[in-house]
């Protein structure tokens, strides 16, 4: 036996390999080892930085017998541990040391279990440690918990010192802030080491046996059940209950804690309000705690038969998948696809607990959610509760529905659907009525659950209902209040009986009454709701009395406001409080005026005084004195100011201050005399009036009603007053109501329904479009005295339309219908024989440059206006359309309608035979556009010249033929479908009806009518005394004629309603973002292990060089995680192509650069490593993929593929080459069928790849477990 003194150089060696550290001591006596202890001991000691894992080793090879060695060795150990806490491969280390030596591992396992046990007497006791000599308490913990994460990190196959106690301890530091992050890490760890069957579990305490997933799973629960519920959201709670359920449902003991109601409740708060990350652990023990069940679960928030487990867990497991896609991943096309699936479970059969689905419901409608997802759930739910689905499914219980989905009706659904947006954008308004289909669905969910659910439930629906919408205050959309209680007395009115209500449930209905924020149609009619449920409803209930109700507070206000609204004389645009005296004369006025300070024209009584002074001005037939009246006027303009124009007080203005009288002092004013006041003040209340009218359209109809009465009283007050202004400004852009005020509108329909009186008129009078005609009468009643307004106003409205130049975008935000229609009125008196050249070419300049067919038809209109009233000037038609090349095809198109257009009022024969001359090759050109124009003309050219008797035309076989070759096409049978083949007669057609309602705005993207046949009507009727004869019309009412298309009145909006599914059955999900439950345990040991490829296989890439395959190979790579990638250049990494293939893949897989002539002897270096070289390619020997050697006298290889392959591609043309064939083992090809014998590079890889996944996939996931 060798002594220390035979081999001093023996000691050194000690320390360089392991084996042969090994080899060496077995020459060693005792004496000599004890030697050599000891002097590796005081070496050890001697170290202050850091330890000498190698010196540390020895000391426990060596480790002679005796207590106290191995105490002064676990001290050390101990020591070492909270110096290391930052380097997770030594603390593996110094525990796969510590368990080599099973008394080492005993004193230094016992020291930690002394350290937790002594900090938890500590925090029980709240006492302070005797020797703060010792150390941080805390900082001992947070050092023992991770020496044990790292000790359970090691190979199960090693010893681990684990016991019942200690998991208990890891257990109970679960919650706390300081440790809590390291407890769940270390069981975690533990956890992961228990999954393996090979593991080997030594105790402390020798009087255990052992531990199983059971025991973890009892005191993990026991600790989870005493944690607060806000505890959940912000930890690795989920991480570890998952490992711990996924666990256990590997076996088959079974456990318990699935009985407990907790234990449901906690998984639904964690996908109520988790992460993405801590859903996804959710959903997985959801799925996994249904297989932990040995017995029925019969809890609130779960029914599971045990014996129907497999038809639980493919439910369940639907339901997962449902609630990754829709709240997890997000993707719109993916959640209307599930939409049926989320119906079927929600109907008869479903075995899901309908708080599983509300929990989806909920977390997929909150407002962090990205609106266009929640829309789509949103209405789904919506047309399920209202049967509006085509796959709808009758819940099982209808009754059971209502009651079990009322809370998320109110605290789920109501956020949502309560959102403006929703409201403003299924808005339709048409002059019949005006209908918010998003408000009437949400009433009529409102009414099916009050009508559905069960007294209990109906009676608690109320008051939660109302006091939501008085919680959300300012934050909620205030138009939708007004539906929400239509939906609720909808439902109660219709019960029988409502004997389950008493005058308490309805204390909140006197203040929903008074909320503020809402206009005035809108706030009445929610006054009317509120006092209809208590005077409708609550008298049917069972023992109501009036005195019960009068009790409540607020509703005597509630009651007299109600019977305020239902008085005939009520307030209203035109009524009259007080009962002042009327209007002897202005100085009487004035001096009352002056008295009361004012106060006879404050507040609600200006709109009587308004009334009072026309019903004076109207009465005095003598003349007015002008100062008398300025001051009464300026006093009431003060006044509006003052009360900032409201509605009752600015709608009474125009028809004063416009008044005939007033007018007519105003156009007297000479300069320099005192009645230019007045002209001032007019002035100013009219510009104020327009720019008010732009935001409030309702002052539209008393406005513009007033100025066209002024206009044609005294026509020299357009020259007095800004009247080409404010024509201007509205025909470049029409005032139109916002879509927040025509909730008034719809209001007001719905308030008419319980008051008579009460509607839209009551309160803003007539509708806009009173206004609209107005005038447009204007423009064409423009008196012949003021034309140079009328000239002004047309050039201004010309000009850009004249000056634009290309590029013009097929949209401009300043071009509109509007101005061209005013054009086409105003061209009448504004063009002359002198000016309609330059204006010929400016709208001719205009028509060439326009893209928009709407806007061409119009110019085209004009312009074949001006050549009827002008016909001298249709001469340049022919010719322009013959200069003209195939490269306008627009141009030309645009000059065959015009020819068209004018043809018939020209009678000129040879005009048109020389039009159907040029038509001939046009009706073969190339250009759709021009090909198309011709094929419609000549059809129409040939009825003309029938008509009027043509004979150059008709006798001519050429344009027969041509003419019933055309009629024989299927376009020229169907009736118009756009702009282009709508047939005009310019002058037949030229009617105000026709130019305002006809079919050119009802297709291709449909437009308002901003007037139509019926306003005109209406408004000559209300002219009353007013002389029209004396300023005709130059464009005639005409006749309203049968629409061919769909209009499109004053208001439409995209609906709300997203389509509904169609009838099919149900198609699997997409679920390419989606996760595998094995996918969310955390990787078992040290982070470096995390690093590790799956796959045992190396592609080298580097014979190709096309940067878009190589992207799809290293997609190929990452997903089935192979070791690495080689290709020929990093550069292809940063380039388009390749990442447009590679996605993000080249992010988490290694990509080495391998060069072309390097690659012969990378290979050779890998087979020396012990890898098998296998090219895809085809040769003589080439083995079919997959397939083994079926013949041994065959020359061809093996198909299979070897654990450990080096996968060698060729390029894309050239295959593998003859340097690299020389050099691998064997060659595979891939078996076809096909005509084609060869695969895309991207294609084969992907094939090879998945074939050794199905030779080697299950070692390699058994290795993994």
């Amino acid at each position: 036996m060798a002594t220390r003194e035979e081999h001093p150089n023996l000691m050194d060696s000690l320390l360089s390999r392991d084996m042969e550290s090994n080899l060496i001591l077995n020459l060693f006596d005792d004496a000599s080892k004890a030697a050599c202890y000891e002097r590796f001991w005081k070496k050890l000691n001697s170290r202050q930085d850091s330890v000498d894992l190698d010196t540390l080793r020895l000391c426990v090879k060596l480790l002679p017998p005796g207590e106290q060695a191995i105490i002064d060795l676990s001290d050390y150990v101990w020591k070492t541990i909270p110096k290391e806490t930052h380097r997770p491969h030594v603390l593996c280390t110094l525990a796969d040391l510590s368990s080599t030596d099973a008394r080492l591992g005993s004193y230094v396992f016992q020291r930690i279990q002394q350290t937790l046990r002594g900090a938890q007497s500590l925090w029980c006791s709240d006492a302070q440690p005797e020797d703060q000599s010792l150390g941080d308490p805390n900082q001992d913990v947070l050092a023992s918990l991770a020496f044990l994460k790292c000790s359970y990190w090691r190979p199960a196959n090693k010893a681990h010192f684990v016991e019942q106690a200690l998991v208990e301890q890891l257990c109970s530091f679960i919650g706390l802030d300081e440790f809590d992050e390291a407890a769940h890490d270390a069981l975690s760890a533990l956890l992961s080491l228990l999954q393996s069957t090979t593991r080997r579990l030594s105790s402390v305490d020798t009087s255990h046996s052992g531990l199983d997933r059971t025991d973890v799973a009892d005191q993990l629960w026991s600790r989870y059940r005493r944690l607060p519920e806000e505890y959940f959201s912000k930890s690795k709670a989920f991480r570890t209950w998952f490992q711990w359920v996924y666990a256990g449902s590997k076996s088959t003991a079974g456990c318990d804690v699935v009985q407990d109601p907790l234990y449901w409740e906690r998984i639904r708060f964690g996908l109520l309000t988790g992460f993405a990350e801590q859903r996804k652990y959710c959903l997985g023990i959801l799925r996994q705690s249904l297989r932990l069940a040995t017995r029925d679960v019969l809890v609130p928030l779960m029914t599971l038969e045990v014996e129907r487990r497999a038809e639980y867990d493919r439910q369940y497991g639907r339901y997962s998948s449902l609630f990754e896609m829709i709240v997890l991943d997000r993707y719109p096309n993916q959640i209307e696809a599930c939409l049926p699936d989320l119906t079927l479970l929600i109907g008869k059969g479903s075995l899901i607990t309908s708080e599983w689905i509300i929990t989806l419901l909920t977390a997929v409608l909150d407002s962090k959610v990205q609106e266009g997802v929640r829309k789509l759930v949103g209405t789904w739910f919506t047309e399920f509760v209202t049967g509006k689905l085509h796959t709808f499914q009758e819940p099982q219980g209808r009754q059971d529905f209502f009651d079990q989905y009322a809370q998320f009706l109110v605290s789920g659904y109501l956020p949502w659907v309560t959102q403006g947006v929703l409201f403003t954008s299924s808005l339709v308004c048409t002059r019949a009525q005006t209908v918010c289909g998003h408000g009437e669905l949400l009433s009529e969910v409102i009414a099916l659950f009050i009508k559905g659910s069960s007294p209990t439930t109906r009676r608690a629906l109320l008051p939660s209902i109302l006091r939501f919408v008085l919680d959300r205050g300012g934050r909620i959309f205030q138009y939708s209040i007004m539906y929400l209680l239509k939906g609720l007395l909808a439902g109660f009115k219709s019960q029988r009986n409502c004997t389950d209500l008493d005058a308490s449930d309805f204390a909140l209905l006197p203040r929903i009454s008074r909320l503020p924020g809402l206009p005035e149609i809108a706030g009445d009619l929610n006054t009317v709701y509120c006092a209809e449920f208590c005077n409708t409803i609550y008298p049917v209930t069972e023992g109501a009395s009036g005195t019960e109700m009068a009790g409540i507070p607020g509703y005597d206000v509630l009651d007299a406001r109600f019977r305020e609204l239902k008085n005939v004389t009520g307030q209203g645009p035109s009524a009259k409080p007080g009962t002042g005296q009327k209007i002897s004369s202005l100085d009487r006025f004035l001096r009352d005026l002056e008295d009361s300070k004012h106060g006879i024209i404050k507040d609600d009584y200006f709109a009587f005084a308004c009334t009072q002074l026309i019903n004076f001005l109207n009465r005095n037939s003598g003349t007015v004195l002008y100062k008398e009246l300025y001051d009464s006027l300026e006093a009431l303009w003060e006044e509006a100011d003052r009360q900032e124009y409201k509605r009752p007080a600015v709608v009474e203005v125009p028809p004063l201050f416009f008044h005939p009288k007033c007018i007519r002092l105003c156009t007297a004013a000479s300069p320099g005399s005192d009645c230019e006041l007045m002209r001032g003040l007019l002035t100013k209340v009219m510009n104020s009036l327009r720019r008010l009218s732009e935001g409030r359209p309702y002052l539209l109809s008393t406005f513009m009603g007033s100025l066209r009465k002024a206009t044609f009283a005294q026509p020299s007050v357009i020259t007095v007053l800004p009247f080409e202004e404010l024509l201007y400004r509205f025909a470049q852009k029409p005032p139109v109501p916002k879509k927040e005020f025509l909730f008034e509108v719809a209001a007001g329909n719905e308030l008419e329904q319980y008051i008579e009186h009460r509607n839209y008129s009551f309160y803003y009078g007539k509708r806009e479009w009173h206004g609209y005609a107005a005038v447009v009468d204007i423009l064409n009643r423009f008196p012949d005295q003021q034309l140079d307004t009328a000239q002004r106003l047309f050039d201004r409205l010309l000009e850009p339309w004249e000056t634009q130049v290309k590029p013009v975008p097929i949209i401009s935000k300043w071009k509109g219908t509007f101005q061209l229609q005013a054009m086409l009125l105003l061209s009448e008196s504004c063009i002359s024989e002198g000016t309609a050249p330059r204006y010929l070419s400016a709208f001719m300049h205009a028509l060439i440059l326009e893209q928009w067919p709407r806007w061409r038809f119009l110019l085209e209109w004009i312009i074949a206006r001006i050549y009827f009233r002008f016909p001298h000037l249709a001469e340049r038609i022919l010719p322009d359309l013959a200069d003209l090349d195939d490269s306008a095809p627009i141009q030309i198109a645009s000059f065959m309608k015009l020819a068209i257009l004018i043809v018939p009022h020209l009678g000129s024969e040879d005009f048109a035979v020389q039009f159907m001359t040029q038509l001939i090759p046009f009706s073969a050109s190339p250009k759709v556009h021009i090909r198309h124009e011709a094929h419609w003309a000549i059809p129409i050219m040939w009825d003309l010249a029938q008509q009027n008797e043509w004979f150059k035309i008709i006798d001519n076989p050429a344009f027969r033929a041509l003419n019933d070759s055309i009629r024989k096409l299927d376009r020229f049978k169907r009736p118009a479908s756009t702009i282009r083949t709508l047939k005009l007669n310019i002058v037949e057609d030229f009617t105000l009806v026709q130019i305002f309602e006809g079919d050119y705005l009802t297709i291709e993207t449909p437009e308002r009518q901003f007037v139509t046949y019926d306003d005109f009507l209406n408004l000559w009727q209300s002219d009353g005394d007013v002389n029209l004869d004396a300023f005709p019309a130059r464009v005639p009412l005409g006749v309203r004629k049968p629409h061919t298309h769909a209009v499109v009145e004053a208001q439409t909006s995209e609906d709300t309603n997203t389509p509904t599914q169609s009838d099919v059955p149900t198609a699997p999900l997409q679920t390419k973002s989606g996760f595998d439950l094995s996918s969310l345990l955390p990787p078992s040991g040290p982070p470096s292990a995390t690093h590790e490829r799956p796959a045992s296989v190396i592609l080298v890439a580097s014979l190709i060089d096309n940067p878009t395959n190589l992207g799809g190979l290293s997609r190929i790579s990452e997903s089935f995680g192979l070791e690495a990638l080689c290709i020929n250049s990093l550069a292809h990494v940063g380039s388009k192509d390749f990442q447009s293939t590679a996605v993000t893949s080249h992010k988490h897989l290694p990509i080495h650069e391998l060069k072309i002539p390097d690659v012969p002897a990378y290979l050779l270096e890998m087979k020396q490593a012990g890898w098998e070289v296998v090219a895809v390619e085809q040769t003589d020997r080439s083995g079919m993929l997959g397939e083994k050697k079926s013949d041994v006298s065959s020359n061809g290889d093996s198909g299979l593929l070897p654990e450990r392959c080096v996968l060698v591609l060729g390029s894309e043309k050239a295959g593998v080459s003859a340097e690299v064939l020389a050099v691998v083992d064997r060659c595979v090809e891939i078996k076809t069928v096909g005509v084609t014998r060869s695969l895309n590079v991207q294609t084969a890889g992907g094939i090879a790849v998945y074939e050794w996944w199905r030779e080697w996939g299950t070692k390699v996931e058994e290795e993994l477990r």
